[in-house]
């Protein structure tokens, strides 16, 4: 089926938006973005929307599914719903043609969701100018246009306390003092990202007071308390992320199965095999999806290999 093909049937909306059809829009080259064009803002937004929804479901599920070409195209959609969906689209992504399409969007974009979707997109290229996997020029204005977004003191503080969480993988120069004062706020949904960002430091520390906000009555400071000390990677805080496993909000007890899995080691695994007993459904697939991964890292490399 041509693309054209593939587009008209997709704009119908007296049709579902069949898994079929989408995915012959995986793996577009550059010379198909001329076919999409033509059509794609032909679709009305509602629908447009739809189908990146759809697409970025079937990235998650499926690593084959490769929607980049449609993704990038619809950062600059005249939708911003669209927009911020195609920018979600593209946080795996580790193409550094990328870097400029979401710093464009972070500054310019008119939309407060679609800049704080860009600021938590760039995370993944931060991540790489840490590691030394990025030229430098691209890792410097990673780091730039995020510290700028979050220096701005006009910007939506959604969209800034997105930056912060995405810059603090590079804790170079005063970040400390950003984390800080977000900490000190009076906007709970700052002080939680402000925590997170304290794991993503990777500097133990700040574990005293990660562990400190596992006991917050807020349920959404546990989370964030309990995804920080993952990203912190410090066995200290199982004991503290073994009491989150039977917290009454089930984002928290999935948040401290995430971490024990990210720090790994025999205590966590125990705790894990436990949680892989239990009667709660998803409780006992999220410890289980958790075993697999731990168990995939510690497999020999050549194992590794022969897998995929």
């Amino acid at each position: 089926m041509t693309i054209e093909n593939v587009l008209t049937e997709l704009a119908d909306l007296d049709k579902q938006v069949k898994t079929a059809s989408l995915t012959q829009l995986s793996g577009l080259l550059p010379e198909d973005l001329e076919s999409l064009q033509a059509q794609w803002d032909a679709i009305v937004p509602e629908r447009r929307e739809e189908i990146l929804i759809r697409a970025v479901e079937l990235t998650e599920e499926n690593v084959e599914m490769d929607f980049q070409v449609l993704f990038s195209y619809c950062v600059a959609d005249p939708a911003a719903k669209v927009r911020e969906k195609a920018v979600h689209g593209l946080w795996e992504s580790d193409d550094r043609k990328n870097i400029a399409l979401l710093a464009d969007r972070l500054e310019n974009d008119s939309d407060a969701a679609v800049r704080a979707a860009s600021a938590m997109a760039l995370v993944r290229f931060a991540t790489l100018g840490q590691e030394g996997k990025l030229v430098t020029k691209d890792a410097e204005r990673v780091h730039e246009v995020l510290m700028d977004t979050l220096e701005d003191t006009d910007e939506d503080l959604e969209v800034r306390r997105r930056a912060l969480e995405s810059v603090a993988v590079s804790p170079e120069g005063n970040i400390r003092e950003w984390i800080d004062w977000a900490y000190s706020s009076n906007e709970q949904g700052l002080k939680c990202s402000a925590v997170f960002a304290m794991g993503r430091t990777v500097d133990e520390s700040w574990l005293p007071v990660i562990l400190e906000e596992m006991d917050n009555p807020d349920a959404a400071m546990r989370y964030e308390a309990a995804n920080a000390s993952g990203e912190l990677g410090e066995e200290d805080a199982i004991p503290r992320l073994a009491e989150l496993l039977d917290d009454s909000d089930s984002q928290v007890q999935v948040a401290a199965i995430h971490a024990l899995a990210c720090i790994g080691g025999i205590s966590a695994k125990k705790l894990l095999r436990k949680c892989a007993k239990s009667d709660d459904d998803s409780l006992r697939e999220m410890a289980e999806e958790a075993l697999e991964m731990m168990d995939m890292e510690e497999a020999p490399l050549s194992f590794r290999h022969s897998l995929t």
